[in-house]
């Protein structure tokens, strides 16, 4: 059985990691180790029987053996990198990099000047845990291991766990790329990036998330990023998938946001074999935000599934979602999008929308928007729409001389632009709008 032999990487590669961390092995964060170890165990690896996980089948994938073998991250160099993240490289050369090979820190690939005030990167240890209160009650609490099993996972096996703390009032003027890489040259590999930031009052931050694969082995990332969100702070935070085919990338991102903070999230679904999101957001103190925004574009057997849970916990927060997605081929995509209004959450306004376009008589989707209220002063709406290219519009393109495929190209890349614009950093939006285009066979446009 796959999940059995799922299981034996995972305990194998857990020993591993107990063995290699000598007197460490003792510490709080071993410890949460061994309790997420035991999360997993005790929920298993998820199947389509399960409702979170029905059209999404890990199982073809999970049976496959796993290699978590350090020194492979110590061979990538500097140039493996820029080929493996293309022209992201050009387009945030003005900003700054932590770069996590095979799920460690590598900060020797990493770029944020020493001269820089307002941000910091950490690797999480013990002694960082045990001086750090912010860091102590953050982790592992934003993103809880029985929420997920393979947060359970990610906690389980992370080692090298990177803590990105933006300090009280301070502006970053440039953004912050993780670059997430898997170097399966050698092996196939398993890995567990484990992100934390922590933005202090008043602070503001960019955070650019991107996934890479390295070489022709099969690459599976569990990758898990928490973020605390402080007072009065905005964090934006950008996650493009845009991997070789053969990818498969498991993520979960989770924000609690404090009082009048405001957290939006851009998540662009490109290319990769498998792609599966949770994003889950807390808004956990009056006047917190969450703007949420998504477009996945797929195409051949392609399959990205976007899971979206917005919990209004307390009164007069407000929240808005748009999900798009473009399916041509025989690829599957999957939305699911929670919004929780508590019973104090009195003057919540909360807005979800997510929309789909059909390509191919083969391509799938399977959308399911839920919105959940127990408070009676609140304002609130939520949909899903699905269908094909409207024949009347491709009609009156082709009037004006453009040929079938060029008009539907544009229609498509007209559909999906609604979200990309919505993304505030020039450069990523404009290389987001160009890959976009090309997968569709247009030209990006001026909306």
């Amino acid at each position: 059985m796959p999940q059995a032999a799922f299981n034996d990487v995972i305990k194998r590669s857990f020993d591993d990691l107990s063995k290699r961390l000598n007197g460490s092995a003792s510490g709080p964060l071993h410890k949460m180790r061994e309790a997420a170890l035991k999360s997993f165990i005790e929920q298993g690896v998820p199947t389509t029987r399960h409702e979170e996980w029905k059209y999404a089948n890990v199982l073809p994938f999970i049976g496959l053996e796993y290699s978590r073998v350090s020194e492979i991250a110590k061979s990538v160099t500097e140039k493996d990198i820029d080929e493996a993240l293309g022209e992201l490289v050009s387009v945030l050369e003005s900003g700054w990099r932590v770069t996590i090979v095979n799920g460690q820190f590598r900060g020797d690939l990493s770029y944020l000047p020493a001269a820089v005030t307002g941000v910091s990167v950490d690797v999480l240890s013990d002694k960082l845990i045990a001086n750090d209160e912010v860091v102590r009650a953050a982790y592992g609490s934003v993103a809880k291991s029985d929420a997920h099993p393979f947060v359970a996972m990610n906690t389980a096996l992370a080692c090298d766990g990177v803590v990105i703390r933006v300090a009280k009032g301070s502006e970053m003027k440039r953004p912050l790329h993780i670059a997430i890489i898997s170097d399966a040259r050698q092996v196939n590999v398993l890995t567990t990036p484990r992100i934390l930031i922590v933005a202090e009052e008043g602070s503001e931050i960019d955070i650019v998330e991107t996934h890479s694969t390295i070489g022709d082995q099969q690459a599976l990332d569990v990758s898990v990023s928490e973020i605390a969100v402080g007072s009065n702070a905005h964090v934006r935070f950008h996650k493009v998938a845009d991997d070789q085919d053969d990818s498969r990338h498991i993520g979960y991102t989770a924000a609690t946001v404090a009082r009048d903070g405001r957290f939006t999230s851009h998540c662009i679904n490109i290319a990769g074999n498998f792609i599966r999101n949770d994003l889950v957001i807390n808004l956990a103190d009056v006047g917190s935000q969450a703007y949420l925004y998504g477009a996945s574009v797929l195409g051949g057997v392609q399959f990205a599934d976007s899971h979206t849970v917005v919990d209004h916990a307390v009164n007069n927060c407000h929240s808005e979602e748009l999900y798009k997605g473009i399916y041509d081929g025989s690829s599957i995509g999957v939305f699911n999008g929670k919004i929780f209004v508590r019973p104090q959450a009195q003057k919540t306004t909360a807005y979800q929308s997510n929309h789909s376009v059909l390509l191919s008589d083969k391509a799938q989707v399977n959308a399911k928007p839920q919105l959940e209220i127990w408070a009676d002063d609140v304002k609130c709406s939520h949909g899903a729409t699905l269908g094909q290219l409207n024949d009347e519009a491709i009609f009156y393109l082709r009037s004006r001389g453009i040929d079938a495929d060029k008009a539907r190209a544009l229609m498509t890349y007209a559909f999906v632009a609604e979200v990309l614009e919505h993304i505030d950093h020039e450069g990523l939006r404009e290389f987001c709008e160009k890959r976009v285009a090309s997968k569709l066979g247009t030209e990006p446009l001026s909306l």
